[in-house]
């Protein structure tokens, strides 16, 4: 975590010292470095009754206003931070601006405070004001009450959190984002410091650290018995084998300064929050929530009066309506009735090509390369409905490669004009993936390697070798060159390279500006994908505050293969967000035919078999989680197996260039190239997945507590208390200029009653 310290900061803060120093519990401590050690001597919180003098006029606070480090401080003995004693980089000072030496007449440090400040955050925030499209008072709402549901139960425990006299009040990071430092989870409330060494923990953290350093046998009676004298032992033996497995798994967990252990009664709570603003947000959290539940009360009697409360009667035409599932007997009957419709069979249509027809469901026109560009949309074909089992067809397109018998899901299709937010919410909160067509000709760019070579051609990149996970460093042309180019990729090992997270830290409006408005103003429901989209709840971000990259970001790859020894372009895995990705350019298929990529997405209610599945695949093979860890691909074989033998199917997709694939947070995906293409992807959270994303938050930092792994870089919960203090604001802005036209009204009636 980075907690930086500026020159606005050191002034804002400079005025707090008197004001804080008299506010807070005082600390003492005892400099030696020999005393440091001995447990008596090491700094705690001081109770005023403890030592009156504390505190004294004859006491003067100053604040720390430099790294513990500095030269300023050199003389000084007191502990310094592990930020400081480690020189972490990127990290910065943990007690700047925010610890207080309490010194006496001869400048010595004989105690130690911390400020108390208080700080609204709603005031000094500057939420956005403008959105893709007006902020309607629905998009309010909804989003007050989906963020009022999942933050409410938090920020309780925050209210039970802060109810103690010894607790540290600091402002919410803005311009950093602070992590706990052990899971790397996002800290926004209930969080703990240690006083000496300024490390900060989450609270499940803390308790972690609670249970290996408290001792366990505080209930037990002193009676001396044998039987109490076991069982203190046996507890005592069961906490060492834990800090032991801790220490292995951990070895920095329990390390403090000077070659000490952290001890949970050198942990103060630590607090984010004005106590105000926490108050008067619970309060209003509550009656969002009552409104809404009153509202669906009085819809329910509605309904019951008229009679129309009933359950739905599910009929089934074929054995999949009910599953989604499509057999592969269902597949080649679905195949047959499309090759029966009269309109396919030598159906015309227009391309910058040619006029071309087809034969069938796998004639297309054959080219050197496939791009979003065109303005119509001749690599896609015509979205045929069929009218037995569903309202829409699966993607017509099936490559010479597809396994027709390994049984799908058939994933919902829609045009880029047909796909309306009704339509969308409708599959949506279902946790269904998505599939869109004709999105590349809102594009205004050809998103080709030509265009990559000629703008960006120089620039150097870090590509990946699919495979073997060997990288090397080469320039944005070099790589784009070889696109479309098979010949020789044959001859030795086939290594399939790819760019990905392009570019991987700046941010892609700054680095790409055309590319990002080409991008925003083409993609489908804008309202939820778009970085500012009405209900896409992170636009809602304010523009003082670190916000979490979620894109666009770029993924480049060479042709992959599907047999059983390939990794696939991407290997199986989760995103912490709902995601949105667009090809914009294929070269064809090292066989001639068009070029696309193999998806296969998986429901999120499948999660625990695909993890029951590898785990049994793989017996003590897989490091991590068989899903977070990225360290599968699942081939034919495999996907056939899990099909058979566990009852889970993939939606599988084939997707070409100007289409756009959904997936929904918590869908476990891979994808595998089968030519060279172009894409381009952007997260955004939904208010139908807000549940499922805090769920993939507490899996990220359980895997983080073996590997260091992931950091929390989606902010879930910050994220959600900013959208609600931001509707918060619009709501009372509108109220404001209501009651303001109110008044107007009733003036100028006045006026004109006197005249």
């Amino acid at each position: 975590s980075k907690r930086g310290f500026t020159k606005k900061k050191r002034s804002e803060t400079a005025a707090l010292q008197a004001q804080n120093a008299y506010l807070v519990p005082g600390v003492t401590y005892v400099p030696g470095k020999d005393k440091e050690l001995s447990s008596e001597n090491r700094m705690r919180m001081l109770q005023a009754e403890e030592n009156p003098a504390f505190g004294a006029a004859t006491l003067t606070p100053e604040l720390q206003t430099a790294r513990c480090m500095s030269s300023k401080y050199k003389p000084e003995d007191f502990p310094r931070c592990v930020s400081c004693t480690r020189r972490w980089a990127g990290d910065t000072c943990r007690f700047q601006g925010i610890r207080i030496f309490m010194k006496n007449e001869k400048k010595e440090v004989v105690g130690m405070s911390f400020v108390n400040n208080q700080k609204a955050e709603k005031p000094a925030m500057e939420f956005p004001n403008k959105w893709n499209v007006g902020l309607t008072d629905k998009d309010i709402q909804w989003t007050m009450r989906v963020t009022a549901k999942q933050v409410l139960p938090i920020l309780l425990q925050e209210r039970k959190h802060v109810n103690t006299q010894q607790i540290i009040y600091r402002p919410r990071e803005c311009d950093v984002r602070a992590t706990c430092d052990t899971c790397m989870t996002s800290l926004f409330c209930c969080s703990w410091m240690c006083r000496l060494c300024g490390r900060e923990s989450c609270s499940d953290c803390y308790e972690e650290v609670l249970a290996l350093t408290s001792n366990p046998n505080v209930d037990l009676p002193n009676s001396g018995s044998p039987a109490s004298l076991e069982l203190a032992a046996s507890r005592l033996a069961a906490q060492q084998s834990l800090k032991e497995k801790q220490n292995h798994s951990k070895p920095f967990f329990l390390s403090c300064t000077k070659r000490a252990e952290h001890r949970a009664a050198e942990f103060t709570p630590v607090s984010r929050f004005c106590l105000r603003e926490l108050d008067e947000a619970i309060r209003d959290m509550e009656a969002v929530l009552r409104e809404e539940e009153q509202e669906k009360g009085e819809e329910r009697q509605c309904l019951d009066e008229r009679g129309e409360n009933r359950e739905p009667n599910h009929m089934s035409a074929s054995p999949s309506d009910s599953t989604g599932v499509s057999t592969p007997s269902e597949i080649e009957q679905y195949r047959t009735r499309l090759s029966e419709l009269p309109h396919t069979q030598g159906l015309p249509y227009e391309s910058e090509y040619g006029r071309h027809s087809y034969s069938n469901s796998r004639s297309l026109p054959q080219h050197s390369s496939s791009t979003l560009q065109p303005t119509s949309s001749p690599y896609i074909l015509p979205q045929i409905h069929l009218q037995s089992s569903g309202t829409l067809s699966q993607s017509l397109y099936q490559p010479l490669s597809h396994r027709s018998d390994i049984p799908l899901h058939a994933i919902p299709t829609y045009n880029f004009d047909a796909l309306t937010e009704t339509i969308f919410r409708k599959n949506w909160r279902k946790g269904t993936p998505i599939l869109v067509t004709d999105v590349g000709q809102r594009f205004r760019i050809r998103w080709t390697p030509e265009y990559f070579i000629k703008e960006y051609g120089d620039q150097g990149c870090l590509i990946i070798e699919c495979q073997t996970d060997v990288n090397k460093r080469v320039t944005v042309g070099q790589f784009f060159s070889k696109f479309g180019k098979y010949a020789g990729r044959e001859n030795g090992p086939i290594e399939i390279w790819k760019l990905k997270d392009w570019p991987p830290s700046a941010d892609f409006k700054m680095t790409f500006p055309e590319l990002y408005e080409d991008f925003s103003q083409a993609v489908p429901i804008p309202n939820y994908v778009r970085r500012d989209g009405t209900l896409n709840i992170a636009s809602h971000f304010p523009h003082n505050a670190l916000a979490p990259d979620l894109g666009p970001k770029m993924y480049n790859a060479m042709a992959s293969y599907q047999d059983s020894s390939s990794r696939g372009s991407t290997r199986l895995h989760m995103d912490m967000a709902d995601a949105v990705n667009v090809m914009t350019y294929a070269a064809d298929c090292p066989d001639g035919s068009t070029g696309c990529a193999a998806w296969d997405l998986f429901s999120a209610e499948d999660s625990a078999k695909l993890r029951g599945y590898l785990k049994k695949k793989f017996p003590g093979a897989l490091t991590m989680d068989p899903i977070h860890g990225q360290q599968v691909y699942l081939d034919e074989t495999m996907r056939k197996e899990l099909a058979e033998e566990w009852g889970v199917y993939s939606f599988r997709v084939y997707q070409r260039p100007g289409e756009a694939v959904f997936i929904p947070a918590g869908c476990a995906h891979q994808v595998c190239n089968l030519a060279d293409c172009i894409k381009v992807a952007v997260d955004f959270v939904s208010p139908e997945n807000v549940q499922r994303c805090e769920q993939l938050t507490q899996e990220f930092r359980e895997q983080n507590q073996s590997n260091v792994w992931k950091e929390d870089v989606l902010q879930l919960k910050t994220m959600m208390w900013f959208a609600w203090l931001s509707c918060s604001q619009q709501l009372e802005e509108r109220k404001r200029s209501r009651m303001e036209g109110v008044s107007l009204t009733r003036r100028d009636n006045h006026e004109h009653n006197s005249d």
